[in-house]
């Protein structure tokens, strides 16, 4: 039988730090990665132009530097959020981990492979991470021909067809939706110049 890691250690009555896994250390700092990457390419547009305006590579170098600080953020917590939760938010939030695990456990029973809640195998989620990493690639290629949004659209569009499997249509709906969202706020609203491309659309 297996026993749950103590909340409190036998010195001082501290509550004990877990060791984060090491799959959730890895795919946190390679989101960012990707942040500091948006960074270093969004100054490389210009940040702000003459007289205070903003240049084109604003938008980017926002987006990144989010990703980058949500991510660092979320690694320390990692590492230093101590073994003992408490508030009812955070009941809530193990409450639905033990949910997520049991149903994990069930598929597995069934299937006699170890998935996660969504059905996934180990090696179905490691290749699911190679190709959102693959399409932001070809996302970034595409930014010099397409421009910043149209080439994130598409890459957004790839993630939820390709990797999430959805619908067709409900994925376009999103992508599309996201687009014209961030279009009509950012280009229009607040005037940011983003990348148009070769082709100039938008």
């Amino acid at each position: 039988m297996s026993l749950k890691t103590s909340s409190v250690t036998s010195k001082g009555g501290r509550p004990e730090r877990k060791k984060p896994a090491v799959p959730d250390v890895v795919g946190t700092a390679l989101l960012g990665v990707v942040g500091a990457v948006a960074v270093f390419m969004g100054l490389g547009y210009g940040f702000m132009r003459d007289e205070n305006q903003i240049g084109p590579g604003f938008l980017p170098v926002l987006t990144g530097a989010f990703i980058l600080v949500a991510s660092l953020a979320e690694v320390a917590r990692l590492y230093f959020s101590s073994g003992t939760r408490g508030g009812a938010l955070m009941d809530a939030a193990e409450r639905a981990e033990e949910e997520a695990k049991a149903a994990a456990r069930k598929l597995k029973e069934e299937s006699g492979e170890e998935k996660d809640t969504f059905g996934r195998t180990s090696a179905e989620r490691n290749r699911a991470i190679v190709k959102v990493f693959f399409a932001l690639f070809v996302a970034l290629l595409l930014v010099p021909v397409t421009g910043l949004l149209l080439a994130l659209t598409a890459m957004v569009l790839v993630i939820v067809l390709w990797v999430e499997r959805k619908p067709v249509v409900p994925s376009v709906l999103i992508s599309f939706g996201g687009l014209a969202a961030v279009y009509l706020i950012f280009v229009q609203i607040l005037g940011v110049p983003v990348p148009q491309g070769m082709l100039g659309l938008i």
